[in-house]
């Protein structure tokens, strides 16, 4: 079996705890990725970012990481929400919240209400709203729940299975992945960076 030399790692790890003198391992594993890509080393697009008054894009204007981070990950999410909408719209999903909550209705153990709604990290109210509208379209249903009569339980109706199918088929057919052209190992990376997130936030949420 025969073996890559360790020389570039060695060099890349000089240029690194020069530049970065505390850095750590999993720094050093982050810098990897984002100074020696040569994706990463692609110039944004003129109309990527804003353009401030002072002639700079957003990111170099801002050097508050939360305003960046909460910038970028609302775009992200409104980029994602635009690769779905006509799918959504054509089967009459007035949101993409209301797919959420039947995608997670569809692979939970018949969840009541209020945990459909925490999982969604959604308000109850607005929650509630939704869930009464798919079982309004026939795509959920509700069931007692055993051990507590005041509280329901969701599932959803061969319906609604049948139009979860249907969307899932279509989304493999979107041409633009989310992730971009990321390859598996930046994929992998990226997923479990917003899993930990999603983890550590949570135990602040309020629904």
């Amino acid at each position: 079996m025969s073996h890559t030399s360790a020389i570039p790692v060695l060099t890349a790890w000089e240029r690194f705890c020069h530049e970065q003198p505390q850095g750590s391992l999993r720094e050093f594993a982050g810098w990897l990725l984002n100074h020696l890509d040569p994706l990463r080393q692609t110039p944004a697009l003129p109309d990527s970012e804003p353009i401030m008054k002072s002639g700079q894009r957003l990111s170099e204007a801002f050097d508050n990481e939360d305003f960046l981070t909460h910038f970028y990950i609302g775009r992200l999410g409104r980029y994602a929400k635009s690769y779905a909408k006509s799918i959504l719209a054509e089967h009459g999903f007035a949101s993409s919240d209301e797919f959420l909550f039947l995608s997670l209705i569809a692979r939970m153990d018949q969840p009541t209400k209020k945990e459909v709604c925490i999982a969604n990290a959604t308000e109850l109210t607005t929650g509630m709203d939704i869930l009464r509208r798919l079982v309004k379209n026939g795509l959920i249903q509700e069931t007692p729940d055993e051990r507590d009569g005041r509280a329901k339980r969701l599932s959803l109706t061969d319906q609604g299975q049948t139009m979860i199918n249907r969307i899932y088929g279509q989304f493999e057919q979107i041409p633009t992945s989310v992730l971009a052209d990321l390859d598996g190992v930046e994929r992998r990376q990226f997923i479990q960076t917003l899993k930990y997130l999603n983890n550590y936030h949570f135990q602040f949420y309020q629904p």
